[in-house]
């Protein structure tokens, strides 16, 4: 069981699950943050935060959120980007969300040294 995070088909997020731990089995929730200009939301200040252009605004258009109940395994559908019948990733998906990630990933919290990861299972 995997959970896979997609922008425009593409996606640019996956988490598979490792242990009990790695995500749970009961009912989640997604939301969406802006966050604050702290020194590991910035790479140590390298990307400045111009307060000029405040409020700061997050909109969603056309958002689909597709989730399956965990026990139910096999009979869940894949998200309509994912070409595979078993909800995998295709090659070229892989190659394109290790692009999006190369290019447009500024933070993990599984690479940053700064973090205690016996808390977090799948890092």
């Amino acid at each position: 069981m995997t959970c896979r995070f997609f922008v425009d088909d593409i996606p640019i997020r996956r988490y598979p699950r490792k242990s009990d731990d790695t995500f749970p089995l009961r009912p989640m929730y997604v939301y969406g943050s802006i966050w604050d200009a702290s020194s590991w939301a910035t790479e140590n200040g390298k990307y400045k935060a111009n307060y000029g252009y405040q409020p700061f605004v997050g909109r969603y258009s056309n958002f689909k959120l597709k989730g399956c109940v965990a026990d139910l395994g096999q009979s869940c559908r894949p998200p309509s980007g994912s070409p595979s019948t078993d909800g995998g990733l295709s090659r070229q998906q892989v190659a394109a969300m290790q692009w999006v990630q190369r290019n447009y990933k500024v933070y993990d919290y599984c690479s940053d040294p700064k973090r205690d990861h016996s808390q977090t299972p799948e890092c």
